[in-house]
């Protein structure tokens, strides 16, 4: 037995360095929670195994059992210190990945498609195609401050909150916007480097010294590699910046909102987190779910959990120009920043069924759908929030994100809502409106002919 002992012991302290490799590093996976859940099913496979064997059954038993509770119960404590996900997040391979949030999510106001302006028939009919919307978790439409369309699936309500992956992209760059209002930022276009004088060494990095606030807003930073996990330290010390391509060449990097992250936390002396909460969040009457910290900083880039009310309320302040009930939260010029095409031509932006991506700007991407500007807050696995100024409308959309992705029946959908919410009714005037109209400009003698077959 005190060679059993031993084993078990060793196992356990090498799934829980697996476990902590793999989360800290690999938590861009679709499903944060499931390796620890996958080495106990492995403990407990090993704990089958030896009770082949007659002697000791019991101590034996009792030995794996005791193996795979410690596994669980340290990860979720080292999840818990390094805040890694959620605690209560879903168990994997579930309908749902997502959690129930203990808040209330914000309370719309509510009206029909119709008084919108809308068919309802229509959108009736959409709401019950998009039952075979197979990733789909919720969505919602609000027109003009009110909820015209409201659906959830598979297991999710308006209490969950999902990881809407790179939407965070643009929830920092309203941050990073704030701080400038604030004055912990002089401008869009400071300096990077002054902020991080650790990572100063000896002439190193002569090409990021040039790098502005607004390189790393627009992706438009100069970095050649790949798009990846990069914490902050990374991005600095390791990342190669080209000259040429430095303000002047598109390249997606998620690392940009990393540094971004970790400059309002630098300058405003809080961390991102206290600071949205303060700033953005509590204004806005929403709450964040759950906020992924990497090396001490919260990620810029990704890995933050809402729920679809929360984040249309988001949008919302971007659709009325960064006005929140009639006061002026962030900076009209900023919101006019942030959707201004800084990259008017790249080989990442596509063309698809209905709509060309046709630029970037502060982290938000700028789409052409029938010659009507859309502009989108996107994320890993199918997450939108979608602006349609035109339509003084806002969509959120939230995915499961897994392995069982159809873009092209999903992005038929999104097609199909995007042409709901772009061809309103031309409404018909009322009873009441006509006889407004006839009693205001017609003389009596056709006031009292229309009254007679009114």
């Amino acid at each position: 037995m005190k060679n059993l002992y031993i084993i078990f012991l060793l196992l356990t302290g090498l799934f829980i360095g697996v476990s902590y490799k793999i989360k800290d590093d690999y938590f861009y996976l679709p499903y944060p929670n499931a390796i620890e859940y996958v080495l106990v099913l492995l403990l407990l496979l090993v704990t089958a195994v030896v009770l082949i064997g007659k002697k000791h059954r019991r101590k034996k038993l009792f030995t794996g059992l005791a193996a795979a509770a410690t596994l669980l119960i340290v990860v979720n404590c080292m999840n818990y210190f390094f805040e890694w996900h959620p605690l209560n997040l879903s168990l994997p391979f579930t309908d749902s990945q997502s959690f129930e949030v203990s808040h209330e999510p914000y309370q719309w106001q509510r009206a029909t498609p119709e008084s919108a302006g809308y068919d309802q028939e229509e959108i009736e009919q959409y709401l019950k195609e998009i039952g075979g919307w197979e990733r789909l978790r919720g969505l919602i439409v609000i027109k003009e401050g009110k909820v015209i369309v409201e659906k959830y699936q598979k297991g999710a309500t308006k209490f969950s909150a999902f990881n809407v992956h790179s939407v965070t992209k643009s929830i920092t760059s309203a941050l990073t916007g704030l701080a400038i209002q604030n004055g912990y930022l002089a401008s869009e276009n400071a300096y990077v480097m002054p902020l991080f004088p650790e990572y100063q060494k000896g002439g190193q990095n002569l090409q990021k010294e040039k790098l502005t606030v607004a390189h790393l807003l627009s992706m438009r930073g100069g970095f050649t590699g790949w798009d990846g996990p990069q914490n902050v330290e990374q991005v600095i010390m390791e990342e190669e910046v080209s000259e040429s391509k430095l303000g002047q060449e598109f390249n997606y990097f998620t690392g940009s909102q990393m540094v971004l992250s970790a400059l309002i936390t630098k300058a405003s002396k809080t961390t991102t987190k206290e600071f949205a909460q303060e700033k953005l969040f509590k204004p806005l009457g929403i709450q964040c779910g759950f906020w992924r910290k990497m090396d001490g900083y919260y990620a810029g880039g990704d890995e933050t959990y809402f729920t679809a009310r929360d984040l249309a309320r988001f949008g919302e302040l971007y659709l009325n120009n960064g006005k929140v009930n009639g006061v002026q939260l962030l900076d009209s010029s900023w919101v006019n920043k942030s959707f201004t095409n800084y990259t008017s031509e790249s080989k990442a932006f596509r063309n698809l069924d209905c709509y060309q991506e046709n630029g970037y700007g502060y982290s938000w991407w700028l789409l052409n759908y029938k010659d009507k500007p859309v502009y989108t807050a996107r994320g890993k696995g199918g997450q939108y929030i979608l602006i349609l100024p035109e339509q003084k409308t806002v969509a959120v959309i939230l995915q499961e994100w897994n392995l069982q992705k159809d873009f092209g029946k999903e992005n038929a959908y999104l097609c199909q809502l995007l042409s709901i919410l772009t061809k309103e009714e031309t409404r018909l005037p009322t009873a009441r409106h006509i006889s407004k109209t006839v009693a205001t400009f017609c003389p009596p003698r056709v006031q009292e002919r229309y009254s007679q077959f009114a």
